[in-house]
Protein backbone atom coordinates (compact mmCIF):
# COMPACT_ATOMS: atom_id res chain seq x y z
CA UNK A 1 0.00 0.00 0.00
CA UNK A 2 0.93 3.12 -0.86
CA UNK A 3 1.15 5.75 1.89
CA UNK A 4 -0.51 9.03 1.20
CA UNK A 5 1.05 11.33 3.41
CA UNK A 6 3.12 14.10 3.17
CA UNK A 7 5.27 16.87 4.41
CA UNK A 8 3.76 19.19 7.45
CA UNK A 9 1.45 21.65 6.40
CA UNK A 10 -2.12 23.58 7.19
CA UNK A 11 -3.85 21.41 10.11
CA UNK A 12 -7.78 22.82 10.44
CA UNK A 13 -7.87 25.26 7.27
CA UNK A 14 -7.27 22.87 4.56
CA UNK A 15 -9.93 23.05 1.64
CA UNK A 16 -12.77 20.37 1.93
CA UNK A 17 -14.15 18.76 -1.30
CA UNK A 18 -17.30 17.13 -1.60
CA UNK A 19 -17.22 13.53 -1.90
CA UNK A 20 -19.16 10.15 -1.35
CA UNK A 21 -16.39 7.34 -1.53
CA UNK A 22 -16.27 3.62 0.02
CA UNK A 23 -13.33 3.12 2.30
CA UNK A 24 -12.31 0.54 4.73
CA UNK A 25 -11.42 1.38 8.34
CA UNK A 26 -9.00 -0.63 10.59
CA UNK A 27 -8.87 -0.26 14.69
CA UNK A 28 -8.72 -2.24 17.93
CA UNK A 29 -8.85 -5.34 15.67
CA UNK A 30 -11.49 -4.06 14.01
CA UNK A 31 -12.02 -4.20 10.08
CA UNK A 32 -15.22 -1.50 8.97
CA UNK A 33 -16.04 -0.22 5.94
CA UNK A 34 -17.08 3.66 5.99
CA UNK A 35 -17.45 6.10 3.17
CA UNK A 36 -15.89 9.89 3.20
CA UNK A 37 -18.16 12.78 2.82
CA UNK A 38 -15.73 15.52 2.45
CA UNK A 39 -11.81 15.09 2.62
CA UNK A 40 -9.01 17.69 2.63
CA UNK A 41 -5.60 17.09 2.99
CA UNK A 42 -5.58 17.19 6.81
CA UNK A 43 -9.07 15.39 7.68
CA UNK A 44 -12.09 13.54 6.73
CA UNK A 45 -15.89 13.62 7.39
CA UNK A 46 -16.70 10.09 7.22
CA UNK A 47 -20.23 7.95 7.87
CA UNK A 48 -20.77 4.72 9.15
CA UNK A 49 -22.99 2.07 10.35
CA UNK A 50 -20.79 1.70 13.61
CA UNK A 51 -18.47 4.27 13.90
CA UNK A 52 -15.24 4.28 16.04
CA UNK A 53 -15.43 6.03 19.36
CA UNK A 54 -13.76 9.45 19.56
CA UNK A 55 -10.12 9.20 20.30
CA UNK A 56 -9.77 6.16 18.48
CA UNK A 57 -6.51 5.72 15.81
CA UNK A 58 -7.40 3.96 13.20
CA UNK A 59 -5.74 3.00 9.40
CA UNK A 60 -7.92 4.64 6.15
CA UNK A 61 -7.16 2.38 3.34
CA UNK A 62 -8.63 3.02 -0.52
CA UNK A 63 -7.91 2.58 -3.67
CA UNK A 64 -4.66 0.83 -2.99
CA UNK A 65 -3.51 3.87 -0.38
CA UNK A 66 -3.67 4.43 3.01
CA UNK A 67 -3.45 6.92 6.04
CA UNK A 68 -3.67 6.42 9.68
CA UNK A 69 -5.47 9.08 11.96
CA UNK A 70 -7.60 9.84 15.07
CA UNK A 71 -11.01 10.06 15.03
CA UNK A 72 -11.67 13.62 16.46
CA UNK A 73 -15.62 13.79 17.33
CA UNK A 74 -18.44 11.29 16.61
CA UNK A 75 -22.14 12.20 16.05
CA UNK A 76 -24.70 9.57 15.68
CA UNK A 77 -22.99 7.72 12.27
CA UNK A 78 -20.79 10.90 11.33
CA UNK A 79 -17.42 11.28 12.85
CA UNK A 80 -14.65 13.06 11.51
CA UNK A 81 -10.76 12.18 11.13
CA UNK A 82 -7.74 14.22 11.87
CA UNK A 83 -4.61 12.67 9.86
CA UNK A 84 -1.27 11.67 11.48
CA UNK A 85 0.13 13.70 8.72
CA UNK A 86 -1.19 15.86 5.68
CA UNK A 87 -2.09 13.78 2.57
CA UNK A 88 -0.24 15.12 -0.68
CA UNK A 89 -1.98 17.12 -3.44
CA UNK A 90 -1.42 13.70 -5.17
CA UNK A 91 -3.01 11.49 -2.58
CA UNK A 92 -5.71 13.85 -2.38
CA UNK A 93 -6.55 13.88 -6.04
CA UNK A 94 -6.72 9.98 -6.07
CA UNK A 95 -9.31 9.38 -3.38
CA UNK A 96 -11.89 12.41 -4.74
CA UNK A 97 -11.22 11.23 -8.48
CA UNK A 98 -11.41 7.56 -7.52
CA UNK A 99 -8.68 6.60 -10.17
Amino acid sequence: MADLTGAAGQRRHDPRHKMFGPVALRFGGTAARAHFLDLSCSGALAHCETPPRTGTYLIVEALGMQASGRVMWSNGKRFGIQFNQPLTQHALAVWIEGA
